[in-house]
C-alpha cells in the first residue's frame, strides 16, 4: 500500500503543472528597450486556438533602458463579446489587481510596491466562440507608473494603445 500515496502525489504534481495559466509562447522579449518609453504588448496563450477552447491573454511591459520597474497601472480592454466570453482572472505571482469585467470591456488596475519585475501587469481568460473576435482585443492604457511613481506611458499618445499580435513559435 505504501506505492498509492506516491502516485496520488505524483497525480498531485502532474495535476499542477498542468493547469498553470502561463502563456505558451516560445518567443523572448528584451528585458529592456533601447529607446525612451516602455512597450507593452499583448500575448496570447494559444496562436490557433479552435472554437470552444480557451486562451489567457497577459498583458506584458517591456521597461525602457535604465527606467525603474512598472509599479501600478490602469486601462481598458476590450473585445468582441459576441466572439469572446470572459472566463476569469489568472493568477500571477507579483502585485494585485482589480479588474471590473463588463461584456465587451474590462477595467483593469493594478499595483507592485517593487514593480512588475517579470513584464507581466495582468492576465484574462476568454472563451472562444468565433476567431474573428481575436482581432479586436485592444489595451489602452491610461496610467502606468513606475516604482518611483515616474509617468511611463509613451510620449505620443498613439502609443497608448496596443492590439493582441500572435507572436511566433
Amino acid at each position: 500500500m505504501r506505492i498509492l500515496p506516491r502516485l496520488i502525489a505524483i497525480g498531485f504534481v502532474v495535476v499542477d503543472l498542468g493547469c498553470q495559466d502561463e502563456p505558451r509562447g516560445l518567443t523572448t522579449t528584451p528585458s529592456e528597450t533601447d529607446g525612451s518609453s516602455s512597450v507593452v504588448y499583448l500575448k496570447v496563450s494559444d496562436e490557433a486556438p479552435g472554437v470552444g477552447s480557451t486562451i489567457t491573454v497577459t498583458a506584458n511591459v517591456v521597461r525602457a533602458r535604465g527606467a525603474q520597474a512598472v509599479g501600478s497601472f490602469a486601462g481598458h480592454l476590450r473585445y468582441d463579446s459576441g466572439g469572446l466570453s470572459f472566463a476569469g482572472e489568472s493568477k500571477l505571482p507579483t502585485g494585485m489587481r482589480a479588474l471590473n469585467p463588463q461584456p465587451g470591456h474590462i477595467r483593469v488596475a493594478g499595483a507592485a510596491a517593487d514593480g512588475f519585475r517579470d513584464g507581466r501587469l495582468f492576465a484574462v481568460t476568454f472563451k472562444v466562440n468565433d476567431l474573428r473576435a481575436l482581432a479586436t482585443i485592444e489595451l489602452t492604457l491610461d496610467e502606468l507608473n513606475g516604482t518611483g511613481f515616474g509617468n511611463r506611458l509613451p510620449a505620443n499618445p498613439d502609443e497608448h494603445t496596443v492590439h493582441l499580435r500572435f507572436t511566433r513559435r
